[in-house]
């Protein structure tokens, strides 16, 4: 699908391209905070390299339009030809500017991280962006292109989204919380705490404990005053099979609900983000467009400061903010000021609004709302309350945002700017029968430590419940699917407030690559942990829903054979569907899993891509609006939901021969897809039993 030429490139032409940027470009100091210092525009942990620093990703998709992303370190021109069917129809060259917000800092170049060589991980410190859009394309078409850097070619292709009445399925992938970093990558240290599940499966052994051969090969963390072993996969491993995993399954979109990188305002996240994506590990994003919503760690420092210094300037947030600023580039809304934090893009009669729900108003004191201590769980707590509180982070004020020099940073709150533009969308995408998702960082609904509220009796500082205050617009607007993050969960709530049978699923999917988190549990006067169950809209959560399955193997190993919380991502399709009762489409959600499969000595076998136990089938009205849930669709007069062909392929052989195709058929999906199916675990036992007698 792409390929790579090499040109060698003289050392006089590289040096003279970094003297050239230098005196071009001046940055000064002026704008710097307190807490963290650029390093000179001429001193470079590495050299600056030809080519590709971050390869080609694609921005603002349309019917008609595409924005190709790249940077390069040299700031040299390139050039982007855009072929379709072979021939050239588009040919440019394009110059790179150098971004002054993507410079590392003395903090990021001293920074040491246990389990590797100090300083690997970091490149030049130029970043120069290159954008090219192209307009005037033709929707469902593909189009291949190559972009040459430095006499480096990369080659890629995209396909333009459908219109609103001329479509066939659409497929949409969705995670959240990547939060990469260099510290992701060493073996063990580079593993996160992996927190005990609520349920285990009848029969099942207890995890591995003190003194297991698990412990002294991936190591442990005391949870709530156990020790519960680390996972065995890494973060950076975690985020590679995640993007592999993704990336076969071909999808239409990409949506990335917040917390990209280990810090906004930390350069070397970044770098990490992007190698993933659209670098040395994969160019997911090159073929499919990526949709990202800003999280609580976009408006966050790291190494260069928290998110507000102690004289109340948010120095760190507002540098995370100007990073997340420079990469991606959006149709923006109705208040340029605002940027890219928020923003509508339709794929045929798919509308994708995503928010950002990093900051609302008034601004909260922590201290202070903590003390009422409200009881209850959360229906509890608003009838005491009569609001869900206004901010989601009480770490940094919108005052400190603005003397930081922080001028994108809208505030979500009813009646702001950004609530009447997104009831402006949600109002025109219904008018125009669209399908609608709507995806940002901090979930309203979720059972772990950030599914509270700051002034209920288990409080939080950042919780995501204030996003509550758009679920009677998501309700009116028949809204069919919410996707969030920030708790680090995998867990789906179903909400209908209004009591009309119609409601919208809400997902967090924080499992992309850093956490595993479990459920939020508050200590008992027996020592004893119990979770609190705030959320009372929950219908499935992987932590309670999934049992874990551990036995010995035939070496008397501690392996789990299935179930328990691990790292993934939701997979939504959308399919046109006949029916006679009103029912035009079929939105399915598929929470998937990677279970990695280990041998006697722990060492990994595998990967395989399993599917939890709760598919949803969200039957979707003809204006766009999802049923009531127990309707089903009355196939239309003379049509199948079949596919075609595989009718046609049945019509002339005999019923006895076609009841064994089907048969076998069957048997062999089953047996090839075994892994990606909501089977109980003995049939899967068999079916492996199976593979191995067939061959399969």
């Amino acid at each position: 699908m792409s390929r790579r030429s090499h040109r060698l490139i003289p050392a006089t032409v590289i040096a003279a391209a970094a003297f050239t940027s230098a005196i071009a470009a001046p940055v000064t100091n002026a704008a710097e905070a307190p807490n963290y210092t650029y390093l000179d525009i001429n001193e470079h942990p590495r050299a600056p390299q030809p080519g590709f620093r971050v390869l080609p990703y694609l921005q603002k998709p349309a019917a008609d339009e595409m924005t190709l992303n790249f940077f390069g370190e040299l700031g040299t021109d390139a050039t982007v030809v855009l072929k379709e069917a072979g021939k050239e129809v588009k040919s440019e060259t394009t110059k790179g500017e150098l971004q002054e917000h993507l410079r590392y800092t003395a903090k990021e170049r001293d920074q040491e991280i246990k389990g590797l060589e100090k300083g690997s991980w970091l490149k030049s410190n130029n970043n120069y962006k290159y954008s090219v859009t192209f307009t005037g394309l033709k929707p469902a078409t593909t189009y291949e292109y190559t972009v040459t850097l430095d006499g480096v070619s990369k080659t890629n292709s995209f396909t333009t989204a459908p219109t609103a009445d001329a479509w066939n399925n659409i497929r949409i992938v969705a995670f959240s919380d990547t939060e990469t970093e260099p510290a992701g990558r060493p073996k063990i240290d580079g593993a996160r705490e992996w927190e005990r599940n609520r349920s285990f499966a009848e029969g099942s052994l207890d995890r591995p404990g003190e003194g297991s051969a698990w412990f002294e090969k991936f190591g442990s963390n005391t949870r709530l005053g156990v020790p519960e072993p680390r996972y065995p996969l890494t973060q950076d491993e975690a985020m590679k099979y995640n993007i592999g995993e993704i990336s076969k399954q071909k999808p239409d979109l990409l949506l990335v609900a917040g917390d990209l990188g280990q810090g906004g305002g930390y350069q070397p996240g970044w770098d990490e983000y992007f190698g993933y994506v659209a670098g040395d590990h994969g160019d997911l994003a090159g073929s499919t467009p990526m949709l990202t919503a800003l999280g609580n760690w976009e408006t966050f420092g790291a190494a260069n400061g928290s998110y507000q210094d102690a004289d109340g300037i948010a120095w760190g947030a507002a540098k995370g903010r100007n990073a997340y600023m420079t990469y991606f580039d959006t149709f923006g809304s109705d208040t340029p000021e605002h940027e890219d934090s928020y923003y509508r893009v339709d794929h045929g009669p798919v509308t994708v609004i995503t928010l950002d729900s990093t900051k609302g108003l008034p601004d909260e004191n922590a201290k202070e709302e903590k003390e009422k201590a409200i009881p209850g769980n959360d229906k509890e707590f608003f009838a005491e309350k009569g609001d869900w509180g206004k901010d989601t982070n009480t770490s940094f004020t919108m005052e400190g945002m603005h003397a930081a020099g922080g001028t994108s940073q809208p505030d979500f709150s009813e009646g702001s700017e950004q609530w009447k533009w997104a009831e402006k969308q949600l109002a025109d995408a219904r008018a125009k029968g669209q399908y609608i998702i709507v995806q940002f960082h901090h979930t309203p609904y979720s059972s772990g430590v950030h599914g509270t509220a700051t002034a209920s009796a288990t409080p939080d500082a950042q919780p995501g419940t204030p996003m509550r205050v758009y679920t009677p617009l998501f309700e009116k607007y028949g809204v069919a699917a919410v996707i969030s993050g920030h708790d680090e969960m995998f867990e789906r709530s179903f909400i209908d407030d209004d009591g009309d049978g119609i409601g919208f699923h809400n997902f967090d999917v924080g499992v992309a690559a850093d956490g595993l988190r479990g459920d939020y549990r508050v200590k008992n006067e027996d020592g004893t942990y119990s979770p609190i169950d705030f959320n009372t809209y929950r219908e499935w959560m992987a932590q309670s829903d999934e049992p874990e399955m551990w036995i010995d193997d035939e070496n008397g190993v501690r392996q789990l054979k299935d179930g328990g919380k691990h790292y993934g991502h939701l997979q939504m399709d959308l399919e046109p569907l006949k029916c006679s009762n009103n029912v035009a489409a079929k939105l399915t959600t598929t929470p998937v899993y990677l279970f990695p499969v280990l041998d006697s000595n722990y060492d990994l076998v595998r990967v395989e891509r399993r599917v939890y136990n709760d598919v949803q089938e969200i039957l979707l009205h003809k204006d766009g609006r999802p049923t009531k849930r127990d309707v089903k669709c009355d196939p239309a007069s003379g049509s199948s939901q079949q596919d075609s062909s595989s009718s046609s392929a049945l019509a002339g052989v005999g019923i006895a021969v076609g009841v064994l195709a089907a048969l076998l058929g069957a048997l062999g999906f089953a047996a090839l897809n075994a892994d990606a199916l909501p089977l109980p675990p003995a049939v899967k036992a068999a079916i492996e039993q199976a593979r191995s007698a067939f061959n399969i």
